[in-house]
């Protein structure tokens, strides 16, 4: 007759080793020891599976490791990238100060004087509504909004530059036929205004003392439209230089320019004398603006910088 599976069992005989002594016997019912092999499988898997699994854990640690120092060489990167744009922008602010100091001077519109690259509200106000804001995406936005507004601080300054340089262009060519130089070497012996010496009233030049004799300079480009006596003045030289203004040369010894003559910033046109009221020999200079005497001290020396305020 078969027995059951609980009936049946395993018999278990240990020998010693010299097979002097009695053998140990022990029996272990079937379904008992199917039981234990069971366990030992389940734990035999349990081993390999925990092992398996360690060694992807491990994976995963090594691989977080390499991308957490990654992601803090990145940081270092954007923060060194923000270092040098934080400098991008001190320069650009440098050229926009200069930019504007020559506007200034050449007498242009001054239009901005602050640039700021890395301020940007939107940005600022889209990162605060985060649980994390400030993180890395908000460096590389700001980084990218900085280049953006870069380029058109660029643009802006190329084109203000362009501006300058046809203002300069202006200016030059109005300045080469403007009374910036002095006609004759010597000190200033009588100022421009009212004076009480040597006769009361409104002076309308300077006088320069000079050796008599001493070659007379024209002190900008033009066409001459007088030369000869002029009362109080004696033997004068009269310059139209374009653009409203003249010169006018006085107490003369001699004229060698002639009316319709063309004139040459330095070109000899006379010399000193002291005909006219004169106390002595002298240059007196004179400076008009649509016929209208001013400071000719203020011209004299004029360069591109100081001729902006009157071109």
């Amino acid at each position: 007759m078969k027995l059951s599976d609980n009936k049946k069992s395993y018999t278990f005989m240990v020998f010693p080793h010299d097979l002097s002594g009695k053998p140990i016997t022990f029996s272990i019912p079937y379904f008992i020891a199917r039981y234990i092999l069971i366990i030992i499988l389940v734990l035999v898997s349990l081993f390999g599976f925990s092992l398996l699994y360690s060694a992807f854990i491990s994976g995963k640690l090594v691989h977080y490791k390499i991308v957490v120092a990654g992601e803090s060489e990145k940081n270092k990167q954007i923060d060194h990238f923000l270092l040098e744009t934080g400098k991008i922008e001190q320069e650009l602010q440098f050229v926009l100060d200069q930019n504007n100091q020559l506007r200034k001077t050449l007498g242009l519109k001054i239009n901005k004087t602050k640039i700021d690259l890395l301020k940007d509200k939107t940005i600022l106000k889209e990162e605060t509504n985060k649980k994390k804001p400030y993180g890395l995406n908000f460096k590389l936005k700001k980084i990218s909004s900085a280049l953006k507004l870069s380029l058109k601080e660029t643009k802006e300054n190329k084109t203000s530059l362009e501006e300058l340089k046809n203002r300069v262009k202006v200016i030059q060519s109005k300045l080469a036929a403007a009374p910036s130089t002095w006609p004759i070497s010597g000190p200033l012996v009588s100022s421009f205004g009212y004076r009480r010496y040597p006769w009361r009233g409104m002076h309308t030049g300077v006088d320069i003392k000079a050796s008599y004799g001493a070659p007379i300079r024209a002190t900008a480009s033009g066409r001459v439209i007088y030369a000869g006596w002029r009362q109080g003045y004696g033997k004068t030289v009269e310059i139209d230089h374009g653009n409203g203004f003249t010169t006018l040369y006085g107490h003369a010894s001699q004229i060698i320019a002639f009316v319709g003559e063309k004139i040459t910033k330095g070109q000899i046109i006379s010399y000193v004398g002291t005909t006219g009221y004169t106390t002595g020999p002298h240059l007196h200079y004179e400076v008009r603006k649509y016929d209208v005497p001013i400071n000719p001290v203020a011209f004299l020396n004029l360069n591109i910088l100081s001729a902006g305020r009157y071109f």
